[in-house]
């Protein structure tokens, strides 16, 4: 048993300890009055809240630090506390607070701009339910604060005792126990916070004159113009002390209603607009001081009578300046109810062709009055034939047709003004602005802005028409996210149309795709060049302001503006990698990657001159040699002298060769013959196989043997004993005729050889030289 005492008592002690090791937690809030001028020191309010034991809590002391400088210091207690002072404007966020003492102790400060409270309304109480008897009150507050507001209604029985409730709404409830019957009761409310407070007006009241009255019912349309009746149940008031309050709407505008006056018996609206759907609701009270009015009737509706048509459809379209027009749309919008005043049967399309001739066109595309979205517009639409000079267009009703609206198409060829055009997205809208010189804007009736998604699979065009003193307007309309959109302004005349300047927009950007396509060229030891495929603006998801393109191993990032970098101070076959990412106001997107290899590190100056050179100058010495070689008499540039033959050398020196040549060719001689090939490309026609012994050849007449039929004819005749002393000199035209021509070329003494000579010749002492020089020459 004492064992468990001591037990009991070492546990105590533990938990006692563990307890008073507890940290205490304090919260800070400062807010500071939005609503006073900026500049100079800002009062702070701020107060504190505790979190932990209260004994822990007590031994820290909270101070307050600006900049980490103490600025003051408050005693931290269990309960909160509620402080100000003041800072210069510029420090009310960097408010800082530490507790001191206990180092576990936790200090956190939030610092919120805010408002002091506006007074509300004067209550309004009624009772509302007859079986409970408890007095509703609610009144209206006039400003947001921002910060944590306590609305507080306040009440005063006949005797002076005052009583109050707190709320965090704008309403709140006296107990059917805290009033007593038939008695008056004033009541207020009060509004505030740790910037300020304010107090509504009063309201007295006799709690049996405060009971809400029944709506009224069966409201009806006696006659027109547009006049309402209902009735109204009061217990113990006469109908003369009754009060009404009516109100109407229109159908497209249903969120604003308009007071009726003069509303006690019976409401009636003047000059309602034709074919125009009214509703209608009304509220009365049964002639109590008080006027507790009744809760809203239900809502009645109505539609009056249609009438002709007034005003002018909106027409447009997207033909190009100077286009033909046989490519282009004619698009109006739908025309609203207060001009139409009745219900489209269609629309009439008259159009004037360049020969003069009118034709009418019926478009019987109508209004959708089931579209669950009244504030979109149809995408009303005509293409044009060629050779259109004018389009008007008028909206048909049951009850007439509109006044033609004439189509102003845009030209070029005039003098334009230079136009600062800026369109920025915000908030799914586009706010467009420009600026034009004064005085081109006197002679301009009004703009134009015209809006269209850059890629659209259903295409419908958008604008707006601008008063020409304006200089800016908001596009509404449905915009998507990431989307292109082009924006153009033009500028509208008495008969024509210009257009003055476009500009690529988005309502939200985001952050851009990946690019597609990327490689590198132009690879060397040292540097490459990296190319890549721009990302088109219908898929940038936002304008790409530039792009980044970085190495991996070496971790250096370029900005580009364009879609190409010249790689540079790379090291010899090395392999890398390179990315490319684009940028765009929404952040950085995602690497496209792509891996290289530099080449082997290039050889010097001189060494690329060494290889150069070598080559060219065995060049220059095999030519050199060449030349030279061919000076030594056994070679020509041309056809060869046949005196180098060797068959002549053994027909000279036969006494040398005795047993290769015929001894009687010793006495032989040759003339020296030259064939000069013809220089000019633009040669006469070549002669005929009859003309072919009208050849040309320069032969110096002498006289010398030759064997016995070598200077015979093909035919085997003889030749003529006297030839002319000298041919005209010429050129053997006919490359395939040498070998004839040439085994007819022999000059002779009229020598005819013996049997021994044709043995000669057929022995063919002939070299190597003469075969591929020399033609052959065929003997019989």
């Amino acid at each position: 048993m004492a064992w468990q005492n001591v037990k009991m008592h070492f546990a105590l002690i533990l938990y006692m300890w563990i307890c008073s090791q507890a940290s205490c937690e304090v919260g800070v809030n400062c807010w500071w009055n939005r609503a006073l001028s900026v500049g100079g020191n800002v009062s702070l309010f701020c107060q504190t809240s505790t979190w932990g034991r209260a004994s822990s809590c007590g031994l820290c002391q909270l101070v307050i630090k600006l900049g980490h400088r103490p600025q003051f210091a408050s005693a931290c207690a269990s309960t909160d506390e509620t402080f100000n002072f003041s800072i210069a404007t510029e420090q009310r966020e960097k408010i800082l607070c530490t507790c001191s003492g206990n180092t576990s102790d936790a200090c956190t400060v939030i610092v919120r701009g805010g408002y002091p409270p506006s007074a509300p309304s004067r209550p309004d109480c009624a009772i509302e339910d007859m079986d409970k008897e408890h007095i509703y009150c609610s009144w209206t507050k006039f400003n947001e604060t921002m910060i944590p507001t306590v609305y507080t209604l306040h009440w005063k029985d006949y005797d002076g005792n005052v009583q109050s409730r707190e709320s965090n709404s704008e309403s709140a409830l006296i107990d059917r126990e805290e009033y007593i019957k038939g008695t008056y009761i004033t009541a207020w409310v009060t509004a505030k916070n740790v910037l300020g407070s304010a107090q509504s007006g009063m309201s007295q009241f006799n709690t049996d004159h405060i009971i809400r009255p029944d709506p009224p019912y069966n409201l009806s349309l006696t006659s027109t113009p547009l006049e309402f009746i209902w009735e109204m149940d009061c217990d113990d008031v006469g109908p003369l002390d009754k009060s009404c309050q009516g109100q109407y709407s229109t159908h497209n505008n249903m969120l604003n209603w308009t007071e009726v006056d003069d509303c006690n018996f019976m409401c009636v609206l003047v000059d309602p607009q034709p074919f125009t759907q009214y509703n209608f609701r009304v509220r009365c009270h049964c002639g109590y001081e008080e006027k507790v009015m009744s809760n809203w009737s239900q809502v009645y509706s109505v539609r009056t009578p249609p009438a002709a048509p007034v005003g002018h459809l909106d027409v447009w379209s997207d033909c190009a300046p100077n286009s033909d027009k046989s490519s282009c749309n004619i698009y109006w919008k739908e025309m609203p109810l207060s001009q139409a005043r009745g219900e489209i049967i269609n629309y009439i399309v008259t159009v004037k062709l360049k020969n003069g001739t009118e034709v009418k066109q019926v478009n019987r595309q109508r209004r959708d009055t089931g579209s669950q979205h009244p504030t979109e517009q149809s995408c009303l639409q005509l293409k044009l034939s060629p050779g259109v000079t004018e389009v008007f267009v008028s909206a048909n009703t049951s009850m007439g047709t509109s006044d033609p609206a004439f189509m102003p198409f845009a030209v070029r060829g005039q003098t334009t003004p230079k136009v600062n055009l800026s369109v920025i997205g915000e908030n799914q809208t586009l706010r467009v602005s420009w600026s034009v010189h004064p005085q081109f804007s006197e002679s301009v009736l009004e703009y134009v802005v015209q809006h269209v998604p850059v890629v659209s699979h259903h295409r419908c065009l958008n604008w707006v028409r601008v008063n020409r003193a304006q200089r800016s307007v908001k596009l509404t309309g449905d915009f998507k996210n990431y989307t292109a959109y082009n924006v153009s302004l033009f500028a509208v005349f008495n008969n024509h149309s210009i257009f003055l300047k476009s500009a690529t927009a988005y309502t939200l950007e985001g952050v851009p795709p990946k690019v597609s396509q990327i490689h590198v060229k132009n690879i060397s030891s040292s540097s490459a060049t990296l190319i890549w495929s721009p990302i088109p603006v219908h898929e940038s998801n936002g304008v790409i302001l530039h792009y980044i393109v970085g190495i991996t191993e070496t971790g250096s990032n370029i900005r580009s503006n364009g879609t190409r970098v010249q790689l540079s101070e790379l090291q010899p076959a090395q392999q890398y990698e390179a990315w490319v990412r684009a940028v765009s106001a929404a952040g950085e997107g995602d690497r496209t990657i792509t891996t290289f290899s530099t080449n082997k590190k290039d050889r010097n100056v001189a060494t690329i001159l060494l290889a150069v050179f070598i080559p060219v100058f065995m060049l220059l010495v095999l030519i050199w040699v060449f030349t030279v070689v061919c000076k030594s008499a056994w070679c020509f540039m041309k056809i060869p002298d046949p005196i180098n033959s060797k068959t002549f050398k053994h027909m000279n020196f036969q006494h040398t060769l005795p047993l290769l040549c015929s001894p009687s060719e010793l006495s032989l001689k040759i003339s020296e013959l030259e064939i000069v090939e013809n220089p000019d490309p633009d040669t006469p026609t070549l002669p005929s196989d009859t003309e072919s012994d009208k050849i040309l050849i320069d032969v110096e007449p002498q006289h010398f043997q030759v064997p016995n039929g070598l200077g015979r004819t093909n035919e085997g005749g003889e030749r003529p004993e006297e030839e002319p002393e000298k041919l005209n000199r010429g050129n053997i035209l006919k490359q395939d005729s040498w070998e004839k021509e040439y085994s007819e070329m022999v000059d002779t003494d009229d020598e005819k050889g013996v049997g021994d000579d044709e043995d000669w010749w057929d022995r063919q002492c002939v070299s190597d030289y003469e075969r591929h020089f020399l033609p052959s020459v065929e003997v019989n």
